[in-house]
């Protein structure tokens, strides 16, 4: 028993006893209540698969691949970046953050190089932010477009995969924001960017689907609440019928929203699909962008290919981004340290002065 499972059992103990019996019998009609619910939805799952495929082809596997290119040997870069907020002092927060770059130049056999192609510490006032965290990450981000930006320019054939949907942050329009995200990702015509994102809280396909079915608005979304869901029971449900345990994904849909469509205006067309390399992995969306004059369906095609050689079995994403992913990474302790040493630089050698500053923290 590791020690997570000790404190669990410790705390359980010593919660009275009356208390707890009430909270189990409780958590016993709660459970048969989502058992329920959940036999539903799958039933509903199900029903809408059934239709779907009576309209278009929605689920493909790997077989679908074997004749598109190849991308093993390619150059790939993974692009993440992190950050940690500390404070405050004053009104002041401060935010370490790292953006990483890591490159396979040779292909996947090759020794990986990791570029720190950013790092420091960003100052907040939250008197001028209403959240100091959104400000955090929007300044991380942009430090994100700026290393997307430098690779781009280089003009190599590469994949490039980023920790991330391309229109990030989701809901940030700003116009000189999104123009120059969006040259980032015009500037290369070399190279294939996508984006892979692991917490899917879109409802793009639901809201398609509903269209397509002539289903009320909302109908699915009730049901399924985000895209990811909906996928999970028709993976989940292909699986079985097929004792199929290769990879999965499926058709691509154009994304329509708002802040989509204003990438569209800078001539960005960001095509998703999902995807999972097999059963021991998670679902994820990939994020493919594209001009105006590409093959949307040849370059999705192209993209899950790579991202399927990429990523290896019982992974979720592409090695590049996994590797990014814990470079990057600004973790609590050290972000704690770091703001201790900020304090000790600010410290003056007069008492008055030190009592302030201990005060203000």
């Amino acid at each position: 028993m590791n020690v997570e499972e000790q404190i669990k059992r410790i705390e359980f103990n010593e919660t009275d006893g009356e208390v707890l019996i009430k909270l189990i019998e409780d958590a016993k009609d709660k459970g048969s209540s989502v058992r329920n619910t959940s036999r539903k939805i799958k039933e509903k799952a199900i029903k809408v698969l059934d239709e779907l495929s009576e309209i278009r082809k929605v689920i493909y596997t790997e077989h679908d691949l074997l004749s598109k290119e190849r991308f093993l040997d390619c150059c790939a870069v993974g692009i993440d970046g992190s950050f940690y907020t500390v404070g405050t002092i004053g009104s002041k927060y401060y935010a370490p953050y790292s953006v990483v770059r890591i490159i396979f130049e040779r292909g996947i056999s090759d020794k990986p190089e990791t570029d720190v192609y950013a790092a420091g510490i960003e100052e907040i006032d939250e008197n001028e932010h209403k959240s100091v965290d959104t400000e955090a990450s929007r300044r991380m981000l942009l430090g994100e477009t700026k290393a997307l930006y430098d690779w781009n320019s280089k003009n190599i054939k590469s994949l490039v995969f980023i920790d991330g949907p391309v229109v990030d942050p989701p809901g940030y329009i700003d116009e000189r924001y999104v123009n120059y995200r969006c040259d980032a990702i015009k500037v290369s015509d070399n190279s294939l960017m996508i984006g892979c994102v692991k917490r899917c809280i879109d409802s793009h396909f639901l809201r398609y689907y509903e269209k397509i079915l002539k289903l009320r608005k909302g109908d699915l979304m009730k049901h399924f609440s985000v895209d990811k869901n909906l996928f999970a029971y028709f993976f989940t449900k292909y699986r079985f019928d097929n004792n199929y345990n290769g990879v999965l994904f499926t058709h691509s849909l154009e994304l329509g929203d708002e802040v989509s469509r204003q990438y569209s205006n800078y001539g960005v067309r960001i095509f998703s699909v999902f995807f999972q390399k097999d059963p021991s992995s998670s679902i994820i969306r990939l994020d493919v962008p594209m001009a105006y004059g590409d093959a949307p369906e040849e370059r999705v095609f192209n993209a899950t290919q790579a991202t399927c050689e990429w990523t290896f079995p019982g992974q979720d994403i592409p090695v590049p981004i996994e590797i990014a992913h814990e470079k990057c990474k600004i973790r609590g302790g050290a972000a704690q340290v770091i703001y201790e040493e900020i304090l000790a630089r600010a410290h003056a050698s007069d008492i008055e002065d030190m009592v302030i500053m201990r005060n203000l923290g």
